[in-house]
């Protein structure tokens, strides 16, 4: 009898263990994935922001070569053009873009009054700002040698943000 209780709570204590083992294991698990699944995404954002580096600089080396005239015909006029001190020609393209949003509520009281038309109570509500803008500036620079052929692009975005951002 007592031989089949001890190995009653052997039997127990085993599958408790193993339960406890496998709870632990399953959350294991859980973190795991979930770590996988941050280092995937933060992989992911990065891998997507050499990308577009690695395309930009493509697109920039296939102008490279090209006559002017053809960066005429595909993006129209410069906004700026002049020369350089070797005889060629600097031009310049830029594309301006401007964002805004938010509103701006104004400031008010309340004021509460009696049968007799007195004020008994006042509240003041604060102005809410949240406007803001922001503008970007994209800059193509195309270096041309004197026979009208480009040598250089280079490009650059420059930023400035205002107002309420949060």
């Amino acid at each position: 009898m007592r031989l089949l209780k001890n190995t009653s709570i052997i039997i127990v204590l085993t599958l408790i263990f193993s339960a406890a083992g496998s709870y632990a294991q399953s959350k294991l698990d859980k973190r795991t994935k979930e770590a996988l699944e941050q280092r995937y995404q933060d992989d992911k954002y990065y891998a997507d922001f050499q990308r577009g580096i690695y395309n930009r600089e493509n697109w920039k080396n296939s102008w490279v070569g090209a006559r002017l005239s053809d960066i005429y015909k595909k993006w129209g006029a410069p906004a700026k053009a002049f020369p350089d001190a070797d005889g060629g020609q600097v031009v310049v393209y830029e594309k301006m873009s401007n964002y805004g949003g938010g509103s701006y509520t104004p400031g008010y009281t309340i004021t509460g009054y009696n049968v007799f038309g007195q004020a008994v109570n006042s509240e003041t509500v604060q102005s809410k700002d949240t406007r803001w803008a922001s503008q970007y500036v994209e800059t193509t620079t195309v270096f041309v040698d004197k026979n009208g052929i480009v040598t250089k692009v280079d490009y650059k975005i420059n930023s400035s943000r205002s107002g309420n951002y949060f």
